[in-house]
């Protein structure tokens, strides 16, 4: 079967919301719900901005800026309340070990990684959590979606900021977002990281009929979603990823060796607020903003602190190349030799270390087709064998990993 039959195969099915077998692929999709337990501690707009470990409380910080697509953050009903999704062998009653799938940015539905999680469980016997980060995938309203309402927005964001690029309909949304509030990047990571915390905390105690309490759990992380993998890996939150393995796709690399300027991303306006507000916030010890300043004290917020470490590549080189080197065995990347968002030396920087000593694995390939960051296993009949090949490389890449 090629790369884009499987692909219809599963899209179909997924696409009904009801949980099913597919006998003829051998697998089983569920539906999960979640609530997230964390949200009121830590989104913009909400009451109760609360940091449990040192029993202090923090103004509300509603953040509303000119066309801040109507809500608060708080307010945004459908990322407190969501699905995550399930995709395991079709026999399998129990499963023993468990993947947990992140995205990239601004994506909106998780059908081009039906395919990767299909292969993933067939190649390993785990279980391939499908889990949505904080306003994306079903976590964001449909209204960011929309054709017409977004349009409308990147037309004005063109015409108000001469000197922008690359908006569009697809990234009006999260581009806006993050211009106005760049500090939603890590709000929404701990929110995120937070959620992760709590499905697995639910998962050791029995919680979910389908995975076995004492399943090993394991990341994979494409592109935005690398950087969120790594940074739980460093923190290693309850000790529940002491013997995690991490597989980055498309990522690894400190948040300012990504280049996300794109019209499916974010456009050039929004890309550079957030690097700006991040270096002058990293340059001043985040003195202007004294919530995040509090979690990313490392004294007193340990696991949190490792974000800093990540946003640029020369800020906290030392720290974070020192955690790396503990973390050599548990981590691999498959970056590939064209992709000009998350360049392949960039994930050679941040990994192996600017002097190449740290021996995590980083593999470069390149496919023989026109691929980009974005779609890197084309959907169509005129490579249809060498996207099938290059997939397949890619899905024994990870599962050789995975069954180390």
């Amino acid at each position: 079967m090629e790369y884009y039959e499987l692909y219809n195969k599963l899209r179909t099915a997924f696409d009904t919301g009801k949980n099913s077998d597919l006998p003829e692929l051998g697998i089983s999709i569920f539906h999960n719900s979640f609530f997230s337990e964390g949200a009121k501690y830590y989104l913009p707009g909400s009451e109760h901005l609360f940091c449990k470990d040192h029993n202090l409380a923090f103004s509300s910080q509603s953040v509303r800026a000119q066309d801040d697509l109507d809500r608060v953050d708080y307010e945004i009903e459908c990322n407190i309340h969501f699905q995550y999704h399930i995709v395991q062998p079709l026999e399998q009653k129990l499963a023993e070990g468990v993947i947990i799938v992140f995205h990239g940015l601004n994506e909106k539905k998780w059908d081009k990684y039906l395919p990767w999680a299909y292969a993933l469980t067939k190649r390993t016997g785990k279980a391939v959590v499908l889990f949505p980060i904080a306003f994306h995938m079903g976590r964001a309203p449909e209204r960011w979606s929309s054709r017409q309402e977004m349009y409308a927005i990147a037309q004005k964001r063109m015409s108000e900021f001469a000197d922008n690029s690359d908006t569009s309909y697809v990234n009006a949304a999260t581009s806006t977002r993050l211009d106005a509030f760049p500090q939603r990047l890590f709000w929404s990571g701990l929110q995120t990281y937070n959620d992760i915390v709590q499905l697995i905390t639910d998962i050791k105690a029995g919680g979910l009929e389908n995975i076995a309490a004492n399943a090993e759990i394991n990341l994979f992380g494409y592109s935005i979603g690398s950087f969120l993998s790594v940074i739980l890996m460093m923190a290693n939150p309850k000790g529940y990823f002491t013997n995690a393995k991490l597989f980055c796709f498309c990522g690894g690399m400190t948040i300012d060796r990504m280049f996300p300027i794109s019209k499916y991303i974010m456009d050039g306006r929004a890309a550079i607020s957030m690097q700006k507000t991040f270096a002058e916030l990293l340059s001043t010890n985040f003195k202007n903003d004294t919530r995040l300043q509090h979690y990313q004290d490392s004294n007193l917020h340990f696991e949190e602190g490792w974000f800093k470490t990540m946003l640029r590549y020369n800020y906290y080189q030392k720290e974070r190349e020192k955690r790396f080197s503990q973390l050599e065995k548990q981590i691999k990347a498959f970056v590939l030799e064209k992709d000009e968002v998350t360049p392949p030396v960039e994930a050679l920087n941040t990994l192996k270390g600017g002097y190449r000593n740290i021996n995590i694995e980083v593999e470069v390939d390149d496919f023989p087709y026109p691929y980009s960051h974005m779609n890197p296993f084309a959907l169509t009949t005129k490579n249809a064998p060498q996207v099938t090949e290059a997939f397949e490389r890619f899905v024994a890449s990870a599962a050789e990993f995975y069954n180390r």
